[in-house]
């Protein structure tokens, strides 16, 4: 086993005799010198390990906006045919992570708002991956193979950040009951008024009937077990990297 230059009680190094020799001093030796360069190497990891957190919330940022351009492009259709009145219920998935990104910045601060997009970033994308999958026959074809596989990623994806930005303090009852009223208000404009995303008709009424059934479910348990979410190790990562530049 060699010995450890930096051990300050060993001859050489970082010390003679058990006394630090100075910095840039003859005494100080070669072994010195290169203890104070790996000094500053592990600092420098330190340094490292915080900006990739920080890079990792730009990068964070930086998906969001794409994916809102991408949504805005996939439903520009429906919404060049929608009234104006319902244009707010068409774009579920563009709009939500839209919200979340003024969450993330900073840009409205309010327990209330982060509860309410907190919960249609679940639900929407839930609602997409399930969606997908129930018309698989229609979105798994060959040509449409990898791009609904990464619709069915992202969407995950939306959803677990969803549950990272549910804000650390509970929400009232009341914010509880004003989430599921706007959710099933969604779901009134989709399957009543029409403007539900453009999906095979085949099965609408289940489809209808579990979607209201998230906008009842999503909100009672993410306000119910709002603390044990926080706790799973995939939402206290996304945490982390969300919170890095509160």
């Amino acid at each position: 086993m060699g010995r450890n230059p930096c051990k300050k009680d060993w001859v050489g190094g970082c010390g003679i005799s058990g006394k630090a020799s100075a910095p840039g001093s003859e005494s100080e030796g070669l072994a010195g010198r290169g203890c104070r360069v790996l000094g500053r190497a592990k600092g420098m990891g330190r340094v490292d390990w915080l900006d990739n957190r920080k890079l990792l919330f730009w990068l964070l940022v930086l998906l969001n906006m794409l994916a809102v351009l991408a949504g805005i492009w996939y439903y520009q259709w429906q919404i060049a045919e929608t009234p104006l009145p319902l244009l707010f219920f068409v774009p579920d998935c563009p709009l939500y992570v839209f919200l979340s990104l003024l969450v993330i910045l900073r840009a409205v601060k309010s327990d209330a708002f982060s509860f309410i997009v907190s919960c249609g970033m679940v639900k929407y994308g839930l609602w997409t991956v399930f969606a997908l999958i129930f018309h698989s026959g229609a979105y798994f074809s060959e040509g449409m193979l990898l791009v609904s596989s990464l619709f069915v990623i992202g969407h995950i994806g939306m959803a677990l950040e969803g549950l990272a930005l549910l804000p650390e303090k509970k929400a009232g009852a009341a914010i509880l009951l004003a989430a599921i009223g706007w959710f099933l208000l969604n779901d009134f404009a989709d399957y009543a008024l029409g403007t539900v995303p453009r999906i095979p008709a085949e099965g609408i009424g289940m489809v209808a009937a579990l979607t209201i059934a998230g906008s009842l479910a999503i909100p009672v348990l993410l306000w119910a077990y709002q603390r044990k979410v926080a706790k799973t190790s995939p939402v206290k990562w996304l945490r982390k990297i969300v919170e890095s530049q509160a």
